[in-house]
């Protein structure tokens, strides 16, 4: 009887610890419960958005900012835009010359304009120990090449233009180059001196109405009454008022 009872109780203590068993498999396997697991740090599923996500507008390495949609660089407030290539004005007084394309130039022969030429290297004379000796007798009297007067140039003319042909009537040496980067032509003497003839810092520059050009002078288009001198620096545009040496050679 003993024995009989004590089967009982055994049978009864297995049911029970196999329904428990059960109930935990049960319970384990339930969608959202973690039981029995370790949970990760800020896990985001990979292709989607959120503050951990893959598709955040972050730094890729060796690539920089995303830019924004059309590949437009972004600029934040109160910064201002990196300068495009062959627009960096020099800085001068006076407002500044609006630059122009050589291939948006269209000449009208039939619209005569006027404008004031001038072409001077006085600032030789104030630095003569630094001059090319072999040239002293190119030196004009009072360093003046073309003295300041009223020239004709037509609608669409650049500076360069107007510069090229005053030079060609009056049989004053010009020489000067193509620079394909800024598509404008650069000036490298005149009336034979030419750059680095008095220091490695000379050169030819332009000024247009009190302000110097930052850019070719292939890039300016001239406007009725505008004044435009042609000036030799030695010191980069510091001896003539300019700000630096963005225009040299123009």
């Amino acid at each position: 009887m003993k024995i009989k009872l004590t089967k009982n109780k055994i049978l009864v203590a297995a049911i029970v610890l196999l329904v428990l068993t059960a109930a935990w498999v049960y319970d384990s396997e339930c969608p959202g419960n973690n039981h029995g697991k370790a949970a990760l740090p800020d896990q985001t599923p990979v292709g989607e958005t959120g503050e951990k996500g893959l598709h955040q507008d972050t730094a890729l390495p060796g690539r920089g900012p995303l830019s924004s949609p059309e590949g437009k660089s972004t600029t934040l407030p109160g910064e201002k835009p990196a300068p495009a290539p062959g627009e960096n004005f020099a800085p001068s007084p006076g407002e500044k010359p609006t630059p122009a394309h050589r291939q948006d130039l269209q000449v009208d022969s039939e619209a005569p304009l006027t404008c004031r030429l001038s072409v001077s290297c006085e600032t030789i004379f104030d630095n003569l120990d630094r001059f090319n000796k072999d040239k002293l007798e190119m030196l004009p009297e009072g360093g003046i090449i073309f003295p300041s007067q009223e020239v004709t140039f037509y609608n669409g003319e650049s500076i360069f233009d107007v510069l090229q042909r005053e030079m060609k009537k009056q049989e004053i040496h010009l020489e000067f180059t193509m620079v394909p980067l800024h598509n404008s032509y650069y000036v490298e003497g005149i009336n034979n001196i030419y750059e680095f003839d008095c220091g490695e810092l000379s050169g030819w520059m332009c000024k247009v109405n009190d302000s110097f050009l930052g850019y070719g002078c292939s890039n300016y288009l001239l406007k009725d009454g505008d004044t435009v001198a042609w000036i030799y620096t030695c010191d980069l545009g510091r001896d003539i008022g300019a700000a630096g040496p963005e225009g040299v050679g123009q």
